[in-house]
């Protein structure tokens, strides 16, 4: 055995990589005929451009074979003339295997018994893997092992094949185990197959693993923390294995009213594939026809359906009504007690329940897609030491006469506005002076406070003179829908003038729903809709005399959508 075949030929676990290891136009094709005199003719065709021609020229060889010698007639001689178009002669290992049919039919066997191993067929039941490629090069590889007559491995190296491809220590050790079996059935059929040729097949495999295995300890991903395939099938399940995910979902009554005719067979082939496909090799909606009992209820013509098409539509049949949120958080929660009985470590849940988080949007129904984690964000635009004079004693209502600040807010495909809070930290000594008011990019006013304790008719700056207690920006205040405290009360229970609102009223958190008084708007729900791009104002103002501000701070907090939610 010439030890230049072993390195190559070690690409026999190159069904992991199969589609780079395996260009297309590179295979060669074996017929075998037999004419009417009962001759067999080998021929085997050149393989296409890309691969250079052989050196030899075609040659014919004769074998004659004498047949036994009887007292009953003579001798008799038997003649069979063998025509191989590539000159060369194959090997003893390649004579051992069966020639190269019996390397076609190891082969065969060997991807077969790799298609039904759960513990490793993922890598292979994807639509985007070229099976006859793989067929191909695993041919070529084990040919030039066994130097069968003139077969030469030209498919891609290991390293290259399978860089990228996060094949572990078990997934290696598993395809070589499946190949391993496929070998010993052979050499049932083959009995000229020693136990030192097995080896020699099984050595070349072995020797291998360096260029193949990327993660050596088994544990880089969460498809290998969590068990790769067969744990991840266990933990989604099936109604009535209990402690299992859909066991979970079609005992919970607040959801199970939608899955009253689920296929679970094919609903655990897909949802097995999704969480397969986090970071391992499963590619969820590229399913294959795979041989049974492998992947269940899906096949070319029937793949796992998109979450947009497989929720669309769903009614409960207990209420007749779609998925919303709630339900979503049901499902979620189901999905956490299977994988605490499974005991899946915290990380890895995380990482699941991210993937899941992504599906939201597709699942929901319009209304609810806006409380997914996806269709949201906060956004925050904040200055800091800003130093803006608030000029005494010049308010007249219009913009001219405030100290405003512009916020940018930057451009987002979620983009709508639900909700605004606004921080400001000011240093001012009578608060019954102060007129707050935000402008939207759309120009619209809302008016955050206005003159606390002052009763004032029209918003003109006229009047006097609303509650004197002081305004630091030690200690800002945030003015949000819903707060416990009215704008208006802005230091209505502090007596002393030096006192400051926030601090001396023990007010924690310091927080206030807007109060317009007599300024335009109503609150924060004027902007609820609205764009949130584009340059939004914060104006103050000083309406009497002796008392001017400077503006220290300002946070802008906008919790931001991807649907409109008033469509």
């Amino acid at each position: 055995m010439h030890k230049n075949y072993l390195r190559p030929t070690l690409a026999l676990v190159g069904g992991f990589g199969l589609l780079a290891a395996c260009p297309p136009g590179t295979g060669t094709t074996t017929e075998t005929d037999t004419d009417n005199t009962g001759t067999e003719t080998s021929t085997t065709e050149a393989p296409d451009t890309t691969q250079a021609p052989t050196s030899e020229p075609p040659t014919t060889t004769t074998t004659t074979t004498t047949g036994p010698t009887t007292t009953e007639g003579p001798t008799t001689d038997t003649t069979t003339t063998t025509t191989t178009t590539t000159g060369e002669a194959d090997g003893p290992l390649c004579v051992a295997l069966g020639g190269k049919d019996g390397v076609a039919e190891l082969v065969t066997a060997a991807v077969g018994g790799v298609l039904l191993d759960d513990k490793i067929n993922a890598y292979f039941l994807n639509s985007d893997v070229d099976g006859g490629n793989l067929s191909t090069c695993l041919n070529k590889q084990l040919g030039a092992l066994a130097e069968c007559g003139g077969v030469v491995y030209d498919c891609q190296d290991m390293k290259a094949a399978h860089t990228g491809l996060g094949i572990s220590a078990l997934d290696f050790a598993d395809f070589a185990a499946d190949f391993s079996t496929a070998l010993d059935a052979h050499q049932a059929n083959h009995p000229e197959l020693g136990d030192a040729d097995k080896d020699t097949i099984l050595s070349a495999l072995t020797d291998m693993e360096s260029d193949i295995v990327e993660d050596a300890e088994s544990n880089l991903t969460v498809y290998q923390r969590v068990g790769r395939k067969p744990a991840i099938r266990t933990l989604i399940g099936a109604s009535g294995e209990v402690g299992s995910f859909l066991d979970n979902v079609a005992l919970d009554p607040a959801i199970n009213g939608f899955f009253g005719a689920a296929d679970y067979a094919r609903l655990n082939t897909c949802l097995t594939r999704q969480v397969g496909g986090i970071d391992g090799p499963s590619k969820y909606g590229l399913e294959v026809d795979a041989p049974a009992p492998a992947d269940p209820g899906v096949g070319a013509g029937n793949p796992c359906k998109t979450m947009l098409e497989s929720h669309e539509g769903l009614l409960d049949s207990n209420d007749n009504t779609g998925i919303d949120i709630t339900d979503f958080g049901a499902l979620v929660g189901d999905l956490v007690t299977a994988m605490n009985t499974a005991m899946v470590a915290q990380p890895d849940q995380d990482a699941i329940l991210a993937a899941l988080g992504a599906m939201c949007e597709d699942i929901v129904v319009l209304e609810s897609k806006n409380d997914c984690p996806t269709a949201q964000k906060l956004e925050v635009v904040e200055a800091t030491a800003i130093g803006g004079m608030v000029i005494d004693e010049i308010y007249d209502g219009t913009f001219d006469t405030m100290y405003c600040h512009d916020l940018e807010v930057p451009d987002d495909p979620i983009n709508f506005v639900r909700d605004i809070q606004v921080t400001l930290g000011i240093n001012h000594n009578w608060v019954g002076d102060v007129t707050v008011k935000l402008v939207s990019p759309e120009d619209k006013i809302l008016t955050l406070v206005s003159r606390p304790g002052l009763v004032d008719m029209n918003d003109d700056g006229s009047g006097c003179c609303g509650d004197s207690a002081n305004l630091s920006k030690d200690f800002p205040i945030t003015f949000k829908d819903g707060a416990g405290n009215t704008a208006e009360d802005l230091g209505k229970v502090l007596a002393n003038t030096n006192q400051i609102i926030c601090k001396d009223d023990n007010i924690d958190p310091c927080e206030w729903s807007p109060n317009p008084g007599s300024g335009p708007g109503m609150n924060f729900g004027d902007f609820f809709g609205d764009t949130a791009t584009g340059t939004w104002r914060l104006c103050v103002a000083d309406s009497n005399i002796n008392d001017a501000g400077v503006v220290d701070s300002i946070k802008l907090s906008i919790n931001r959508v991807k649907y409109d939610p008033m469509p």
